[in-house]
């Protein structure tokens, strides 16, 4: 089934979905050069699928390029996602809300502050997790903010929260 890769929250959940229907393919014709693969969605008009289908690598190559120039994600901007888990909710939501405040005081204009918010998967292992995205082009900049941020949390954390970074994350679940 198509759809449930499609449509995670994840900028590059269409790149997955194209890369796997893909790679399915090839295998099919592999071994047998009759196989054909079937394509199990409710969406089958979604680029993703119909340029797969097709195997027209450089038109999906494209039409993704120009989304995530228009949505204003990698390669035209980089990402650091900060999550903080915590076995109490309110103390992991206490804690995001406080670098949120924090960050947006202290990083360079064009940058953004998307969320925060829960993560997608908002409960591994018992610890609830909650997240924010910073999103823009001048990364030393958001570094200096994200470094200068993490100085003033640290001096008063909040205990039972561990707030973890991730630079140019490769997915966001």
């Amino acid at each position: 089934n198509a759809d449930v890769a499609l449509h995670l929250p994840d900028f590059r959940a269409a790149e997955r979905t194209f890369a796997l229907i893909v790679q399915v393919a090839g295998r099919a014709g592999r071994y047998f050069p009759d196989g054909k693969v079937l394509v199990q969605t409710y969406r089958p008009q979604d680029p993703a699928i119909t340029y797969a289908c097709k195997a027209d690598i450089e038109g999906f190559y494209h039409y993704e390029l120009a989304q995530r120039k228009e949505l204003g994600f990698p390669p035209y901007t980089r990402l650091i996602r900060i999550t903080a888990r915590s076995k109490q909710a309110g103390l992991a939501e206490r804690a995001i809300q406080r670098l949120a405040g924090l960050l947006r005081r202290e990083l360079p204009p064009g940058c953004d502050v998307l969320g925060p918010a829960d993560c997608p998967i908002s409960i591994i292992a018992g610890n609830y997790r909650k997240q924010l995205i910073l999103r823009g082009s001048a990364m030393a900049g958001i570094h200096q903010a994200v470094k200068k941020t993490m100085t003033v949390y640290e001096e008063k954390k909040i205990s039972g929260v561990y707030v973890e970074l991730d630079v140019d994350p490769v997915q966001l679940l």
